[in-house]
């Protein structure tokens, strides 16, 4: 379960109904369930909606089937309201509006199974991330620098994300936070060099420069500055995940 115990504690029980349910009907796919509104937060009617957000790795519409038919379920079977959101982890951890900032703040979280769920979005972030690096390195060779450092910072955080996630660690909502995290889990402890966390709190540094200041000197070595690093985190991840991929349910 999440921080607390939502307001009403009948939403417990619908919420882990509605769990099994959709566990029927995307199996591993399914990451956590997210109860939000009245009835998690206070304030609360006799006919207040149990709202619940249903967060997975499946694709958005077998996910939003999935959803409505369990909330069905549960609506009938129980004589309660469910009203569902199926929404991607990803999107959920990137927190792209005020109102999933504060559910993922103050939401009521109920996870399916933690370490499968983690790791599973661990192997979805790594493919994603070795993508990105392949583009950043196109895109390098075509001499667009600064979209080159842009999106090999958007690799080296996703493989950043993805050991912290197969270690069974929260994702920060912050970048910031990210490379703090990082550089506890990871560097502090001696597990990683130390010099691969400078040069991932440098490359970061690059990006706001490349991003957003259109008359900053973007040049090759920029885009190596933050590829190299991102090369090197990449073959970390991999080295602590790619290996046990087989172990992982799609």
């Amino acid at each position: 379960m999440g921080r607390r115990g939502p307001a009403d504690p009948s939403f417990e029980r619908v919420v882990r109904r509605f769990m099994e349910e959709v566990r029927k009907r995307l199996g591993g796919k399914a990451v956590a369930v997210v109860a939000f509104g009245s009835r998690a937060w206070g304030g609360y009617r006799d006919d207040s909606d149990y709202d619940v957000f249903l967060l997975h790795r499946a694709r958005d519409e077998e996910a939003k089937k999935a959803a409505a038919d369990a909330a069905l379920v549960v609506s009938a079977e129980l004589g309660v309201a469910v009203e569902p959101i199926a929404m991607s982890i990803y999107r959920f951890h990137g927190r792209d509006s005020s109102f999933v900032r504060r559910c993922a703040e103050e939401g009521v979280i109920y996870y399916f199974d933690d370490c499968a769920a983690g790791r599973g979005e661990a192997t979805d972030l790594l493919m994603l991330a070795e993508e990105l690096l392949e583009a950043a390195r196109e895109l390098r060779r075509r001499r667009f620098y600064r979209s080159a450092l842009d999106q090999a910072c958007n690799a080296v955080e996703l493989a950043v994300k993805a050991m912290m996630r197969w270690d069974g660690h929260e994702l920060p909502t912050t970048r910031g936070g990210l490379v703090g995290e990082f550089g506890r889990l990871y560097v502090f402890t001696g597990e990683i060099d130390r010099d691969v966390g400078r040069e991932l709190s440098r490359a970061l540094m690059k990006r706001n420069q490349a991003r957003y200041d259109p008359r900053a000197n973007i040049g090759s070595s920029d885009a190596d500055a933050v590829i190299a690093p991102a090369e090197k985190i990449i073959k970390l991840a991999k080295t602590r995940i790619a290996g046990n991929r087989k172990h992982i349910k799609a």
